[in-house]
Order: structure tokens, then C-alpha cells, then sequence
């Protein structure tokens, strides 16, 4: 027989306190992470000099992380899977924070890819168990506030932490910018090994007391994966091409691009802040809802984008991008076991890299600056597939009672 799939554990259900401080800890961790992930972008012109390369150079330090991500993830959650996940959530993000001191000291672009490399591993492994060690902190009747605050660091990374680390490569040097991320790394990472609490999963059982068959909460996991994946996809196929979308095909004057982007990000830390309370009440039809509405979005973006419709619709978009990961992580811890769980935060991370990678090639086969609203169709198309294996994967998790 398979086992059924298990509520979240109840390790944190006697003190039903929300954690408000650790959560807060981990979410500015993940901050800086998803700040250091990007952050070669903002520093194109500072980094090409400084390192002797060209901009692709540059732009392939971004890259080799992502690979280095979607390569490493699974198998260090697996090998890291039994032991206390505040030791190596603390662990992952010390090692990140000695990879981009050594990235800000590299004296040549080949030691700069290896520093980026060994930073990627850390962060992989960090993504793989923050989301498992958030949820072994807070009550199940807490999970989706927890979560939306932990993963709203990765909202507030793309709206000020790229923009912090650009000013102060310009006020003082791209090494600056690498460093004080490193700092900030290696102080929050000495906190969570003192100050949070252990966490350590259930001891194995031994092979014969194991229960025979295949985890009943696998299939679900993996279609929720394969949604990521999609999302993920759309995602860039469009966003990487957004100016030319709003410049060329909506018509926007140029000076009002970033002031529409900003509000696009407002609208993503919204959705952070509502995703929060729906994934504790109504999980599973809020995130339907956001993926639907977000299909309607790209719609708009296909055939009316020059009208202003294109506002609303850039709103939304925004919305749905901050609702979306707090929303299908909560449901994704609901669903997965404790044997699971690690692999199916792992495995999120995964599919969402290998989804970041290969949506701008998409978005520019089909068009891309020359075309947008092609790209705009093509992530309609995208989003809407993820939303059908959603609710496969909503529907197939939850069938049992005991789920």
C-alpha cells in the first residue's frame, strides 16, 4: 500500500506563537540571496571593467548560477536530508557568504565563474530548506502568513536590493557591493546557528517498518513542479522583453517605464501581502483564482496592449507574480509528507531555474523585442498549462480525507 499524504507537522502546534522574529531573519536571508543572484546585472558596466570581459561575460555569471542551481539542488537536499535543518540552512548560507567575499576579491573573470559557482551551490541548498525549516516553525493554522513573509524577501530583493547594490557599486565599486552582501550573509547566518530553533526530522524507518509503494504525495509534488516550470517560463518569455513591450507595443513614453515598473513591483509585494492570509483560508481556490487572472493579464497584454487596459493588466501581472509562490509553496507543504518535503522544496527550485533559463530564449524565438506581444501570447499559453496542472495536482493531493 502507498502512504497518504500528511498535514503539515505539528512540531511548532504547541507554541502556537506566530515567529514573527525568525521568519522575519530568514525572509532578510533570502533577501540577500536573490539580491547576490541578480546582482551582476546591475553591475554590468563596473564588473565588464573591472574583470576584463565583455557584457555576455557578465551576463553568464547569472546564468552558470542558475545551471550550477538547477545541477546541485536535489542531490544536496537528499544528502542533507537528515540532519537539523536550522545546521544547514545556517550552513548554506555561510558558505554563500564566504563564495561572494571570494567573488568580490577575484582578481581575474575565471576566478569570478568559480566564486559565482560555489556561491550557486549555497544557494541552491538554502532555497531547497528555508521553505522546509519556515514550515517547522509555525502552526499549520500559521503556514501561509509564515511563508508569504519568508518569500517575500525574494520580492523585496528585485525592488531595492538590486537598486542598493548598483548605487553603491557606482558611489565606491562593484567589490563594495559583493562584500556587504557577504557581511550581511555571514552575520545572519551566525544568528540563525545561535538563536532559531533546532529542527530535526524524524528518524528514519528502518527498511521493514517502511511502508511499501510509493509516497502518495510524489505525483502531486510533481505536477506541481512541472507548474513551476511552466510559470516560470512564461514568466521571462515575457518579462525579459518587458521595456520593448511597454515602449514599442503599449505605446508608454520612455520616461514613464520605471514608474510603471515600480508599480508593477508594488503590485508584486501586495500579492506577497495577500497571498499571506488566503493560503490559510482558501489555499487552493486563491491560487486557481491568481493563475486565471493572470492568463487574463497576458491576454490583455496580446490584443489590447495599446489601450489602457495595459495598466490594469500590468498590475495584475505584478499581483499574481508576488501571490503565486507563497501560495503554491503553502499548498506544496500541505500536501507533501515528511519524507517529501524536503524534495519537493527542492525540486520547486529546480524546475523554476531550468523555467528562468530557458523562458527568455522562448520569449525571443517567438519574437522578443522585435515582436512582444508574441512573447505576451506564448506566456498566456504558458501560464494557462500551469494552471491545469495545478489543479491536477490540487485535485490528486487532496483526494484522500486523512490530507
Amino acid at each position: 500500500m502507498t502512504t497518504s499524504t500528511a498535514p503539515v507537522p505539528t512540531t511548532a502546534a504547541n507554541a502556537p506563537r506566530f515567529p514573527v522574529g525568525a521568519l522575519l531573519l530568514l525572509s532578510f536571508a533570502v533577501f540577500v540571496t536573490v539580491t547576490a543572484e541578480s546582482l551582476p546585472a546591475g553591475l554590468l558596466p563596473e564588473m565588464v571593467e573591472g574583470l576584463q570581459t565583455d557584457p555576455l561575460g557578465v551576463g553568464l555569471l547569472i546564468s552558470v548560477w542558475a545551471l550550477t542551481v538547477i545541477v546541485t539542488s536535489v542531490p544536496l537536499a537528499r544528502l542533507t536530508a537528515r540532519f537539523d535543518r536550522r545546521l544547514v540552512a545556517g550552513g548554506a548560507l555561510a558558505v554563500f557568504a564566504v563564495a561572494n567575499a571570494a567573488t568580490a576579491l577575484a582578481p581575474t573573470y575565471e576566478a569570478a565563474v568559480a566564486t559565482r559557482i560555489v556561491a550557486g551551490v549555497a544557494h541552491g541548498l538554502f532555497w531547497a530548506i528555508v521553505i522546509v525549516y519556515a514550515t517547522s516553525l509555525l502552526a499549520p493554522s500559521h503556514l501561509g502568513r509564515g511563508l508569504a513573509l519568508v518569500t517575500a524577501g525574494g520580492t523585496v530583493a528585485t525592488l531595492a536590493g538590486l537598486p542598493a547594490g548598483t548605487l553603491i557599486a557606482q558611489l565606491l565599486s562593484w567589490r563594495w557591493a559583493f562584500g556587504a552582501l557577504a557581511a550581511v550573509a555571514l552575520v545572519l547566518a551566525v544568528i540563525i546557528l545561535i538563536r532559531l530553533p533546532r529542527r530535526v526530522p524524524e528518524p528514519a524507518l528502518l527498511r521493514a517498518d517502511r511502508p511499501r509503494g510509493a509516497d502518495a504525495s510524489l505525483v502531486p509534488i510533481l505536477l506541481f513542479a512541472a507548474a513551476s516550470l511552466v510559470f516560470a517560463l512564461g514568466q521571462f518569455a515575457t518579462f525579459t522583453y518587458v521595456r520593448p513591450l511597454l515602449e514599442v507595443s503599449a505605446g508608454v513614453p520612455e520616461a514613464q517605464v520605471p514608474l510603471l515598473l515600480f508599480a508593477y513591483g508594488a503590485a508584486g509585494l501586495a500579492g506577497v501581502a495577500v497571498a499571506g492570509p488566503l493560503a490559510d483560508h482558501w489555499p487552493r481556490a486563491s491560487l486557481v483564482i491568481i493563475l486565471a487572472g493572470l492568463v487574463a493579464a497576458f491576454g490583455i497584454l496580446t490584443l489590447a496592449a495599446d489601450t489602457p487596459l495595459v495598466y490594469v493588466a500590468l498590475a495584475g501581472w505584478g499581483f499574481a507574480i508576488g501571490a503565486f509562490f507563497p501560495l503554491q509553496s503553502s499548498l506544496l507543504m500541505r500536501i507533501a509528507t515528511d519524507r517529501t518535503r524536503t524534495l519537493a522544496s527542492a525540486g520547486t527550485v529546480v524546475t523554476f531555474n531550468v523555467g528562468i533559463a530557458v523562458g527568455p530564449w522562448l520569449g525571443d524565438l517567438v519574437g522578443g523585442a522585435a515582436q512582444p506581444t508574441a512573447a505576451t501570447a506564448l506566456s498566456g499559453g504558458a501560464v494557462l498549462v500551469s494552471l491545469l496542472l495545478v489543479v491536477a495536482a490540487v485535485v490528486r493531493g487532496f483526494r484522500r480525507p486523512d490530507a
